[in-house]
């Protein structure tokens, strides 16, 4: 990519993303996003609606974002037709006529939104984690980083299916959840699914946190799922339900500034798991050195742990070894599940495994020792 030429440097964005999260998950979106790669006028139009400060690797999925939620304002649009299956129209001929006719509107949203994290499927991945991070804590404050609407922060209230080659192997938590998901094994070690820890509190801090009781939030939440995929549509909105119902407490503020003495707030009787899914991302270098800093400090006058689930790039204190022919690669940006954790004033830092960006599948790796 060159930073010489703007233009190509978005249309190898896409294409990237067409090779790496789309391909074989979501061909609707696959062929959008390499139609878009070469279409040097809609490319114009999006480089110069995202807001100066977006990060230049994200405004593809905003674009996608922006677009959907236009579509589901306006389910009467040839691209909505497209996106529900009931048409096979030219998707790329509906997404530029679209275009044509919300520019204002597509603008506007790019520049007062941003994606965010909305995958409950991250929470087949987080539960494990949880139960590797909070070894015989009893009882646990779960305080996550850029939460959204905090739907990973109801882990426990999900029943999740672990499979290895189509087959059940584990299944965990109550059974008559309105949301159930599924996660593949994939070679490695069981993970720990019990015991999981008493979650007695549930928070984060978010920039712009989420209300699941609004229809307007919940609908631009609904827009950052990929069309085409009507089971992780209906997961959501039954995970927004359950959110709605728990209500957490979501602070609105800068993680890199706020989230120490978030923490602080935890009682002392109360283990403290700070996760973060895809979010570190959206923080600067400095931003995640301070953050793990600021951590640093709270671990040597208290126990305490951070789940990471995040490109390994955005995590460089994780010992990652995955090699660059890993057989992992290839099927959704490969994500590490990385544990630091802080007792009686000793740090520990393991990579507990990877999975699919969105929780589809999870190699899991010993576990550290409790």
């Amino acid at each position: 990519m060159s930073a010489e030429n703007p233009i190509d440097e978005l249309a190898a964005l896409f294409v990237s993303l067409a090779d790496t999260d789309f391909a074989g998950y979501s061909p609707l979106y696959e062929d959008l996003a390499r139609a878009v790669a070469a279409d040097t006028d809609l490319l114009a139009f999006i480089g110069g609606a995202a807001s100066p400060n977006t990060r230049r690797g994200r405004i593809p999925v905003l674009f996608f974002a922006a677009v959907h939620d236009a579509t589901l304002a306006n389910p009467d649009s040839d691209l909505a037709a497209v996106y529900r299956g009931e048409s096979s129209a030219d998707a790329h001929g509906a997404l530029v006529r679209l275009v044509d006719e919300q520019r204002e509107l597509l603008t506007e949203t790019m520049r007062t939104r941003s994606v965010q994290t909305n995958e409950v499927g991250r929470s087949a991945v987080l539960r494990p984690a949880i139960v590797a991070a909070a070894g015989d804590a009893r009882q646990v404050a779960l305080v996550e980083v850029g939460p959204s609407a905090g739907i990973n922060l109801f882990a426990d209230r999900f029943h999740i299916t672990y499979d290895r080659d189509g087959h059940a192997v584990a299944r965990v938590g109550p059974p008559e959840s309105p949301v159930q998901l599924h996660c593949a094994l994939r070679d490695g070690h069981l993970p720990p699914l019990e015991p999981l820890p008493d979650i007695v509190m549930r928070t984060g801090i978010d920039l712009a946190p989420v209300d699941a009781t609004d229809p307007r939030q919940r609908r631009w939440l609904s827009a950052c799922i990929w069309p085409g995929q009507p089971q992780r549509a209906a997961t959501l909105t039954a995970a927004l339900d359950v959110v709605a119902e728990g209500r957490p407490r979501l602070i609105r503020g800068d993680a890199v500034t706020g989230l120490a003495s978030l923490v602080g707030t935890v009682s002392d009787d109360v283990f403290p798991v700070v996760v973060s899914t895809w979010a570190l991302a959206y923080l600067s270098a400095a931003g995640r050195q301070t953050v793990l800093d600021q951590f640093d400090a709270v671990g040597a006058e208290r126990d305490m742990a951070f789940i990471t689930f995040e490109e390994p790039r955005f995590t460089p204190w994780v010992p990652v070894f995955a090699p660059a022919d890993d057989p992992l690669r290839g099927d959704g940006t490969l994500t590490a599940v990385g544990l630091r954790t802080w007792r009686r004033g000793e740090v520990g830092t393991h990579l507990l495994g990877f999975a699919h960006p969105h929780g589809r599948w999870l190699r899991w790796l010993e576990s550290p020792e409790r």
